[in-house]
């Protein structure tokens, strides 16, 4: 039996999107994606646009999970939850628990997309099938021959200052391996490799930074100029 997700026979008006709102629907496409990645081809990730509620599927990652393609049109679960979004105490409702027709059992999400002026614009699914082996889903986490995994150190820092100390810890390890050279190179090659990994653009880094290497953040501002080849005044 094809799988089908039920289709709505709930009347919604269309919605008029701007170019605005079509871009914001856009811009969650890579959204999709990353989730669809994160938890592996058992999971299916729609975006819903309410410009055409006849064919709302604008992007579907994994649709196999349901049969589904881009130009599908909005389910009747999803159609009532759009009726009912106004007066729900919050945007994303679940998780629920749905069956195709076939009956694969599926655990779902769904968020209610608004522009910046709080207009309902569109809406995003989540669908996880549960009928999947557990061995299976779990062998999606790990590497496999068909992607290669690129194992690489993160931290997850629980504020700005540890942000920093993590970084400048791991900068003067490195800039101490090196011989004969001065405290003044150092400190202009740490700022360097916060200025290459963007840490400079986050407000109070060069602050903290200045504290820490105990120069003046104007010091810090003219090794930047160095850095991008500009004129010191």
């Amino acid at each position: 039996m094809k799988k089908k997700l039920q289709t709505t026979n709930i009347e919604i008006e269309h919605v008029v999107l701007s170019d605005t709102d079509k871009a914001i629907l856009r811009s969650l496409g890579p959204v999709a994606e990353g989730i669809a990645k994160a938890f592996g081809s058992n999971c299916e990730v729609v975006i819903h646009s309410l410009s055409d509620i006849s064919h709302s599927v604008v992007k579907i990652v994994n649709g196999h999970v349901t049969g589904r393609s881009v130009g599908a049109p909005i389910t009747d679960l999803a159609a009532d939850v759009l009726k009912k979004a106004d007066t729900l105490e919050t945007d994303t409702i679940g998780c629920y628990y749905t069956t195709l027709d076939d009956g694969t059992p599926l655990k779902s999400v769904t968020t209610v997309l608004r522009n910046n002026m709080g207009k309902i614009i569109g809406m995003m699914c989540i669908n996880i099938d549960l009928s999947v082996p557990l061995v299976n889903f779990v062998r999606g986490f790990l590497p496999s021959s068909e992607v290669t995994a690129v194992e690489t150190e993160e931290h997850f820092p629980s504020d700005l200052d540890e942000l920093v100390a993590r970084t400048l810890d791991t900068a003067i390890a490195r800039q101490g391996k090196l011989k004969k050279i001065s405290a003044t190179q150092k400190n202009k090659m740490i700022v360097a490799e916060f200025y290459n990994k963007g840490l400079f653009k986050i407000t109070g880094v060069i602050d903290i930074v200045a504290r820490n290497l105990g120069i003046s953040r104007y010091t810090v501002y003219n090794y930047i100029r160095e850095i991008k080849g500009e004129s010191i005044k």
